[in-house]
């Protein structure tokens, strides 16, 4: 196997575009479940909020925000005192008026992003099977290609393991797990890890049997390549360097 340069190319600028593809559509998956239940919700470029219905208009948030804006990058034992103090009221108004009542909304809303990206990497594997003997005989056609990328929206699975694995190992807490995952296995009383090694499993599966049997042989070694180059480069592009400044 060799590396074609122009499809390296074309490959890991689609793999950079697919990365905030990906990343969007998982928030609207969160979003999705927000909404059906009735919140109001805001997207930015790597996570989203929900408030219940009337909670960005309420008037003692707008106080809120106008008592604390000269003060938003101040460590809190630095902020006077009955600047903290009047925080503190109308944090506890608040929480009284919208986030008493107790439900099972947010372990929902979290399960509703990993749904999301497992569906549509579910779409985009079932397709591949079903096409596997045409693109044997015919080739691949752009829907094919298409699929594939879909199909590999597992691969956040696999990230998030390898991420937050890497976290704690830099910077030890105690916390080999995290994110969605993480707060969906704890939300339904199961071991941190739960659903964070099952997803990453399934996600290992199904990009090795799209990388191994639906990526023709030949640019094999550049699709593996290109998925690196385009995944990381997508990463730190969306994340750090262009989605603060597009969805802060």
């Amino acid at each position: 196997m060799t590396v074609n340069i122009k499809c390296l190319i074309i490959l890991s600028l689609t793999f950079v575009l697919f990365t905030v593809i990906g990343t969007i559509s998982h928030e609207y998956g969160h979003i999705a479940v927000a909404k059906y239940y009735g919140y109001e919700t805001t997207l930015h470029y790597g996570s989203m909020n929900y408030y219940p219905k009337g909670y960005l208009d309420d008037p003692d948030l707008k106080a809120l925000k106008s008592l604390n804006k000269d003060y938003v990058n101040t460590e809190y034992d630095s902020i006077p005192p009955e600047i903290s103090e009047k925080t503190q009221t109308f944090n506890n108004q608040l929480q009284k008026r919208y986030w008493n009542e107790e439900n099972n909304d947010s372990l929902l809303i979290s399960i509703g992003g990993p749904l999301q990206t497992m569906l549509t990497g579910l779409i985009g594997l079932i397709f591949l099977i079903l096409r596997r003997k045409s693109i044997k005989i015919e080739g691949m056609k752009r829907i094919d290609w298409l699929a594939v990328f879909l199909g590999l929206f597992w691969l956040r699975a696999i990230f998030n393991l390898i991420t937050s694995f890497g976290s704690e190992i830099i910077s030890p807490n105690g916390k080999w797990f995290g994110g969605d995952e993480y707060f969906i296995s704890i939300g339904l009383n199961l071991w941190p890890g739960t659903f964070s090694i099952i997803l990453a499993a399934l996600g290992l599966f199904g990009s090795v049997y799209i990388v191994f049997n639906i990526v023709p042989k030949s640019i094999r070694l550049t699709f593996i390549l290109s998925g690196l180059i385009g995944g990381i480069s997508g990463f730190t592009l969306w994340m750090i360097l262009i989605g603060p400044k597009v969805l802060p």
